[in-house]
This record gives structure tokens, sequence and C-alpha cells, in this order.
């Protein structure tokens, strides 16, 4: 008897795995359509999200360079929406700049030609990060005394590489900033 006993267990047992494999391979996906492959949920890989991302993170470079003609060009930084744009180093040498510019009696007419392009973008991390490059043209800036007295005009050709960085808050919220910049002051572009 116990050996009919372990037979009986061993064909309910073979049963039940064929019904597990025969369920799991024969799913339905309703209607009594059969099973497609889903497709992955976004197939440009994130092309649109870093486009989106690159736009944004140009749009905050270029209202830093707004902020800075307004400010320089005025010699006030009352309405110029600094935080809008920039933190960390970036708004640190424009306060530093600005300053220098008060402190001497210095005014900033005219504004550079930019033409900045996104050079890397990453949005996979938590904090969003980008990185543009620009040749900013400072042939059309000129540098006069708060009285109007021009000091000097920039050389033509005075045409020198930036790299800026930019990143978001945390999760990608609170909108792109420009962190950092250095001017390759020795290469012209």
């Amino acid at each position: 008897m116990a050996r009919g006993k372990k037979s009986g267990l061993m064909a309910c047992a073979g049963a039940a795995a064929c019904l597990l494999v025969l369920a799991t391979g024969c799913g339905s996906s309703g209607g009594g359509k059969s099973a497609e492959p889903t497709p992955s949920a976004s197939k440009d890989d994130g092309k649109k999200e870093r486009a989106a991302a690159g736009r944004d993170a140009l749009a905050a470079y270029r209202g830093m360079w707004d902020t800075q003609v307004e400010a320089y060009s005025s010699g006030s930084m009352k309405n110029a929406k600094l935080r809008d744009y920039t933190t960390g180093d970036a708004a640190a040498m424009i306060i530093e700049t600005f300053t220098y510019y008060n402190a001497n009696g210095l005014a900033f007419k005219g504004r550079p030609d930019t033409a900045p392009k996104v050079s890397a973008i990453d949005v996979a991390s938590s904090v969003h990060t980008a990185t543009i490059e620009d040749c900013v043209d400072m042939t059309g800036v000129l540098v006069q005394r708060s009285s109007g007295k021009p000091i000097a005009r920039a050389k033509e050709g005075d045409r020198h590489p930036w790299t800026v960085e930019a990143t978001t808050a945390k999760d990608g919220k609170g909108g792109w900033r420009i962190t950092d910049y250095t001017i390759d002051k020795d290469r012209a572009c």
C-alpha cells in the first residue's frame, strides 16, 4: 500500500508540474489574443529626455549671460536673477567680477557673442549634469568708466573657449543651474 501512495503522489506532482509549465507558457494577454513582446519603454533610449535636458541647460547658460550683462552694464545686481541661473563657483565668479567692476568704477557695455552647444549630458544619475562648450567673442564689448569714458575695447578676434558645467538639484528637480565655468585664455577659437 505504501508503494501505491508513493506512485499516486508522484503522478499528482508530475501533473501539477505539467500544468504549471502549460500555464506559464500559454498565458493570455486578454481577449483571446496571443501574447506579443512589449516594446521597450523608450525606443529612443532617452534621446528625447537628453534633448530636453540639453535645451534646459542651454537656457540656464543664456540666462546666466543675460544676468551678467544686465548687472555689469547697470552697475547693480538688484534686478539680476543670478540665483535663477547659477550656483556655486559660477555665481561666486560673477559676483567677484561684479564687485571688482564696481570697486574700480567700471561698467560693461555691449554683449559678447555666444554660440553654446551641449557636449555631454547625463540624465541617468540622480543629479543631472551637462557640459556646455562655447566660443565667447568679446570683440563687441566695451569696458568704460562709470562716467562713460571708454577704457578699452576688446581686441578684434578676442574669442576664447569656455567650458561650462551645469547641473540640476537631486532627481533633476529645481531646474538647471550653471555651477562652474572655465575660460581658456591661452587659446583662441
